[in-house]
């Protein structure tokens, strides 16, 4: 009776630590350059003038939507692949091969995003402003 309740003590643990993999947390790493975040909460402190704000808004409008949706399809593809990976079966080499392409397209789009932006902000501050800018965004990359 013992080693039977012992047995099913096992199988439950195994099926509960199966549980935890699947809901793992895929972060993404931070990207090359982390700007925006910094411009407007400081606009006061770098000097952003209105024509400059709104500038910067709509470029906001539209990298974060896309920036949002290329995370949560990044999430969604790492989710994927741990899955094909730890799974009983062996998972066929064209299926992780597809996966592994599909994740460097959205990790190489992600740091063309944050190159893009970087550069549009540059063209929109002064060279004090994006110093000032570049610094406030180093203390904390």
């Amino acid at each position: 009776m013992l080693k039977k309740l012992n047995w099913i003590m096992f199988i439950m643990l195994g099926l509960l630590s199966l549980s935890v993999q699947a809901e793992r947390s895929f972060n993404l790493a931070t990207p090359v350059v982390i700007l925006m975040p910094y411009v407007l909460p400081n606009a006061e402190l770098l000097e952003i003038t209105p024509e400059q704000a709104h500038k910067i808004r709509l470029i906001s409008s539209k990298v974060n939507p896309e920036r949002e949706d290329n995370e949560l399809f990044s999430k969604e593809l790492r989710k994927e692949l741990w899955e094909l990976l730890s799974s009983s079966k062996q998972p066929e080499q064209a299926e992780l091969d597809e996966l592994i392409q599909l994740i460097s397209k959205t990790e190489q789009r992600r740091v063309a995003m944050s190159v893009e932006c970087a550069t549009q902000l540059r063209a929109i501050l002064t060279a004090s402003q994006w110093q000032l800018l570049v610094g406030l965004a180093a203390d904390v990359q």
